[in-house]
């Protein structure tokens, strides 16, 4: 039973996966899938810590959800690892890819998704060279009107 207002219930995902369909796993795909990551694993970990997860077993979760293509890792120009989940995982429902870049903030470290991405052209001219499996990543930064007041 499918009773999920989102795109995608956590337990289809995980069952269209092939993984083990846990509560533990559940709480954690639904605060992806709530969210709108991408996030550290602390920052995971705070943002449920009502469920009084460990960094260990949010980190286990990570690593076999990236396996099984439920979420990536996304590296950003500060080094850390944060996670968010795949597009490809949730873009049959979208109508589109799902796909899109990000702003980050060098001072508070707040993320916002962009939805642009490179035009089309210059994607043709890529896809001209003939390699499979393509993947691009697109990074803004900057500081945040925020963070700039603060400054002040």
């Amino acid at each position: 039973m499918n009773h999920s207002h989102h795109t995608h219930d956590p337990t289809d995902l995980l069952k269209e996966a092939g993984l083990k369909v846990t509560d533990q796993r559940r709480r954690i795909l639904s605060f992806l899938l709530e969210n709108h990551g991408p996030f550290t694993v602390e920052e995971m970990a705070a943002g449920m810590k009502d469920s009084g997860f460990d960094l260990a077993t949010i980190y286990r979760n990570m690593t076999a959800f990236e396996e099984a293509h439920l979420v990536q890792k996304v590296h950003f120009a500060d080094g850390v690892v944060r996670f968010e989940i795949d597009h490809h995982a949730c873009a049959e429902d979208h109508g589109h890819s799902g796909h899109h870049h990000h702003l980050l903030c060098t001072v508070c470290k707040k993320i916002v998704p962009l939805e642009i991405c490179l035009s089309n052209e210059t994607l043709h001219q890529v896809n001209k060279l003939g390699y499979a499996d393509l993947k691009h990543n697109l990074e803004f930064s900057g500081i945040c009107p925020s963070c700039q007041k603060k400054r002040r």
